[in-house]
């Protein structure tokens, strides 16, 4: 008994020995950013199973000795390791690891996976990125930053819409941008244009610079992008997947302390850039002798062929382009509340956008209201919900080839006359050539207005199965209406009658969205395998509701009711798809990846003899670096490879024949149209239906090899080919048939190339980094064939003398015109006058797409500064500056100022021998700027076609970021100045270069036609954390 006392009292001392050692340690886990708690971060004693997790406000209590560490851990979070000694009470600062962050991506679906994994290339931006690009339209605030990546925009007023083209064109006829995916659920990102059922003419050459939807997206409340470059990456969307994939990824709440973040942006706005004007010679017709033209007389003509202004009494010099654009200003507030605990978590948004442009009366106003909401109902149930309402609404300039467009009287107007004297005491129009109207009094008399109310969402619900079975339905809506009204005041001679005009239009859009998802994670000991089955259901219905008045009775009075004539035209859409999908990825070691998916699409646009296809795709990837041994330089290493297809739905009802109202037009007016005269009439249309209709189809080929050197260096290497196929294409028929074509899938075109995307750490100190990134793109399109007998296949109408097309042999969208005669040599032939030869056919100008694209980013820190700098380059495509042709043709431009004297036009004569001479008969200056550098009669527009080549300062940013301790109720506060297109380096000499006439809601690219004017802007802004 003695010795079993004296045992018992040794274990007691050996444990109260081991107490007197071991104590509770505490502390709190924040994160570096912003110095918020982070909620669920594990702490590990070192060397044990001993641990616990962060509570909502980032504390924490554990037992450790004196000799221990903790280990905090963080997914996303680079790990600390901290020594107990003799403290009671740790806490910690962690920070992100942007190498983990990088290494998981939101692909397809809404799907995460691991960027090791995946066998194409896919590229990650952050929120950052777009909000500092001053931005409100989410597309164009991806200019320069992914490659192989174009973006449009159509001109630097309010609201304008911005293309964007990935790896090239993939259709002659249907959308070539990218699906917009928000949350997992498609977004309409359509571009709707007010146009009449019967205006037989091409209606986005002239108007205004409609909107792209997405611009009812808020940039603030993007976390991520991912931008899905071919149907390797977006097979799962089937046939809306040829031309890749956007997916937009929102700001979610966390557990934690309520949080508030306040921002505030301030930007001004300039015109980049305009044609040189000269301001010495007076309004005055062409002619031998210049006479001068008061101007605003029945008999005035538009031109500047008069004498010096400063020779006629009483003249006056006037700078009308500097007089007219104003500073535009844009002002932005958005506002976030964020929470939750362990098992909720919310975010909550408002954010506000007023913007003035740069063109008087230009405006536009956007609100928006967001809320995203996550909720854990059980262990094994969670639900996430994310809804947004959108107001947007402005008022808009007309633009183009348009006689009431700002641009188009403006960039004519003789510098002898005030344009800003713009009415009479009546209210009319006070111009200097009375068949366009004064450009101040058409933007204050003919207003365009639109309005667009906006709610999208989507309900997501997943249940647990088991631990690695689940099944979850993710349900989402898109629905706008859009209201716009174009109005043209009493005397505008946009209208033939000068009687006014107004239209109104309604466009109304519903889409149902809703997928069905069984995903199941498994590990066999070294193999992983996750698969995705599931199936999907679309409807997208619209209505187009529109009406135009006519020959109004009482002045400023804007109400159908005031019009003489009335017409009115309605149109509706429905369209309905499914399909069954899966989604299955085996992975080995952590280093073999094969993924492989397929999609089975039915759609209501397809022909009725078959209305099924399916899509697949295959990809692997190989992480070489997990058999090179542990060195310095290689520290990562992939190759990748992939295949898939994707598609093109065909146009609703384009596989039916049906009735149509005809029209019938000279060139020049609006022609003949049903109901005339008081009859209606309808007739068959001129393209027979086909019910062997199938979508078109793009299979892409991609092989990629990714690596990082010295931890520092990033490397991304892609060589993609991509061959479209069953392109629609309208084939001539023969008469008798009592049609004129049949839609047919007979097209095939090619586009191939490569990207680079390289980043590095040139610099990585306690307190100071140099960062770089760069990306360049090369893409080479062909057209391979058309149907049979057909030569060339319009994009759409364009301009008499110029048009885009495709033709086998050439780039999709090659710029064709009229063009010089050429001898043998390629010397322009000229004619006895002196003056060039025009070719008997057109040809070839150039396309209009660049040879390659490239960006680089420099960004430098120091403490709590940040300096970054964005450079684009494009390099190549082609520009019809219509707009320059005819200042000179007006003798407008400033090179048109050098006419006292006469030129010799380079090229040779052809002489009675039968032998070529060099030219020595010289032209008057008016003849050789009208007709050789203009657009005169017996003009070539083969003279107005340029390199829309450029270098450009895209973004430049500078943040200063201060963080206040854990007592104050601010938390951070966060000051930046932002330049946008400060610096310009272009041999064009119009507007910026990077303008569309006819916007986003077009195919043409490369005209540029009194286009509205790009514009760079300098903002200041606050941001503030509770």
């Amino acid at each position: 008994m003695k010795k079993g006392l004296l045992l018992w009292l040794f274990v007691a001392m050996s444990v109260l020995h081991t107490f007197a050692q071991t104590r509770t340690i505490t502390g709190k886990v924040t994160d570096t950013k912003d110095g918020s708690p982070l909620p669920g971060v594990s702490v590990i004693v070192k060397g044990t199973g001993k641990g616990t997790v962060t509570s909502a406000d980032g504390s924490y209590k554990i037992d450790a000795g004196a000799n221990d560490a903790l280990i905090f851990s963080f997914i996303g979070y680079v790990n600390q390791e901290k020594a107990v000694g003799g403290a009671a009470n740790i806490s910690v600062a962690l920070g992100t690891d942007n190498k983990q962050l990088n290494e998981v991506v939101v692909t397809a679906l809404g799907v995460s996976k691991q960027m090791k994994s995946l066998g194409y290339s896919v590229q990650k931006i952050g929120s950052d990125e777009l909000i500092n690009s001053n931005e409100h339209n989410v597309i164009q605030a991806l200019a320069s930053k992914a490659a192989g990546v174009q973006v449009i925009g159509s001109g630097g007023t309010p609201g304008a819409s911005t293309k964007i083209i990935i790896r090239g064109n993939a259709t002659f006829n249907l959308d070539n941008q990218p699906l917009i995916v928000i949350d997992g659920v498609p977004m309409d990102n359509s571009t709707n244009s007010t146009a009449a059922r019967n205006y037989p003419y091409n209606s986005n050459l002239q108007g205004v610079n409609n909107s792209n939807r997405a611009l009812d997206i808020n940039p603030d409340d993007i976390a991520t992008v991912t931008v899905l470059k071919g149907p390797a990456a977006a097979a799962l969307y089937g046939a809306n997947a040829a031309s890749g994939a956007i997916i937009y990824t929102t700001k979610r709440g966390r557990s934690g302390a309520t949080r508030v973040n306040y921002s505030f942006n301030a930007g001004f706005d300039k015109v980049s850039q305009l044609p040189d004007e000269q301001h010495i010679y007076s309004q005055g017709a062409a002619g031998t002798t210049p006479v001068y033209d008061p101007g605003g007389l029945a008999t005035s003509s538009p031109q500047s062929w008069g004498p010096l202004i400063s020779s006629v009494s009483g003249a006056k010099s006037y700078d009308n382009t500097k007089n007219f654009f104003k500073t535009g200003q844009n002002f932005t507030h958005d506002v976030s509340v964020t929470g939750g605990n362990e098992n909720s978590s919310f975010r909550l948004s408002l954010n506000r956008v007023d913007q003035q442009g740069v063109i008087p009366t230009t405006d536009l106003q956007r609100t928006t209201v967001r809320v995203n909401a996550d909720s854990k109902i059980s262990d094994r149930l969670t639900m996430a919900v994310s809804a947004s309402y959108v107001l947007t609404e402005g008022t808009k300039a007309q633009n183009g080839s348009n006689t009431s467009g700002a641009m188009l009287g403006l960039m004519r107007a003789p510098a002898s006359w005030n344009l800003m004297d713009y009415q009479f005491s009546d209210g009319s129009s006070k111009n200097y050539y009375l068949y366009y109207d004064n450009p101040l009094w058409s933007l204050y008399n003919n207003p365009y207005k639109d309005k667009t109310d906006r709610f999208y969402g989507n309900l997501n619900t997943t249940f647990k199965i088991t631990d690695w079975l689940s099944i979850s339905n993710r349900t989402g809506v898109d629905m706008y209406t859009q209201f716009s009204k174009q109005v043209f005041a009493i005397g505008s001679v946009q209208i033939s009658d000068y009687l006014g005009q107004i239209e109104e239009n309604t466009f109304t859009s519903r889409d149902l969205y809703s997928d069905l998802i069984l995903s199941g994670h498994k590990t066999f000991d070294k193999l992983d395998v996750t698969a995705n089955l599931g199936g999907n259901v679309l409807q997208q219905q619209g209505q187009n509701d529109y009406s135009k008045g006519t020959q109004l009775s009482i002045p400023n009075y804007y109400n159908l009711n005031n019009a003489s004539t009335l017409y009115a035209d309605n149109s509706t859409t429905i369209k309905r798809t499914s399909a069954l999908y899966y989604d299955l990825e085996f992975g080995y070691k952590g280093q073999f990846f094969l993924t492989t998916t397929g999609r089975n699409e039915w759609s209501s646009t397809f022909g009725k003899s078959k209305n099924n296809f399916f899509y697949p795709s295959v990809s692997g990837s190989w992480v070489f670096s997990e058999i090179v041994p542990v060195n310095n330089v290689i520290t990562y290493g992939k190759i990748r490879a992939a295949i898939a297809a994707g598609g093109k739905s065909p146009a609703v009802y384009s596989a039916n024949t049906v009735y149509t109202s005809p029209t019938f037009a000279d060139g020049f007016t609006d022609g003949n149209y049903f109901p005339f005269m008081g009859q209606n009439g309808m007739s068959l249309s001129s393209t027979l239906g086909n019910i062997g209709l199938k979508p078109e189809r793009s299979v892409e080929k991609e092989f990629g090899l990714d690596f990082k050197l010295f931890s520092r260096v990033n490397v991304e290497l892609t060589y993609y080919n991509k061959t479209s196929t069953d392109i629609l294409v309208y084939r001539p028929i023969a008469g008798s048939s009592g049609f004129q074509y049949i839609l047919d899938n007979a097209g095939k075109m090619r586009n191939k190339g490569v990207e680079v995307m390289a980043s590095a750490d040139v610099v990585k100190l306690k307190d100071f980094t140099w960062n770089v990134q760069i990306n360049f793109a090369r893409n080479k399109n062909t057209v391979l064939a058309l149907a049979e007998g057909v030569d060339e296949n319009s994009v759409e109408s364009a301009f008499t003398s110029i048009g885009s097309y495709a033709i086998v042999g050439q780039p999709y969208g090659a710029l064709y015109g009229s063009k010089w005669a050429r001898n043998e040599d390629g010397q322009i032939i000229i004619k006895a006058n002196g003056l060039p030869q025009v070719a008997t056919a057109s040809g070839n100008l150039g396309n209009p797409f660049p040879d390659w694209t490239g960006g680089g980013r420099t960004t430098f820190t120091y403490k709590n500064f940040t300096l970054s700098a964005l450079f684009d380059v494009r390099h190549g495509g082609k520009l019809w500056n219509g707009t320059y042709a005819r200042m000179n043709n007006l003798g407008r431009t400033a090179e048109s100022a050098d006419r006292e004297r006469t030129y010799v036009i380079p090229g040779v004569v052809l002489g009675a021998d039968g032998k070529y001479t060099a030219n020595t008969t010289a032209v008057s200056a008016q003849n050789y700027f009208r007709v050789y550098k203009g657009d005169a009669s017996g003009y070539a527009v083969e003279n107005a076609v340029e390199d829309g080549s450029w270098v450009r300062l895209r973004e430049v940013n500078l943040g200063y970021k201060y963080k206040f301790g854990n007592a104050s109720p601010i938390k951070s506060v966060e000051l930046t100045l932002t330049g946008r297109n400060l610096w310009l380096h272009t041999k064009y000499k119009g507007v910026d270069p990077e303008t569309s006439l006819t916007g986003a809601g077009s195919n043409l690219t490369g005209f540029d036609y009194f286009n509205n004017p790009g514009t760079k802007t300098y903002a200041v802004g606050l941001r503030v954390g509770f």
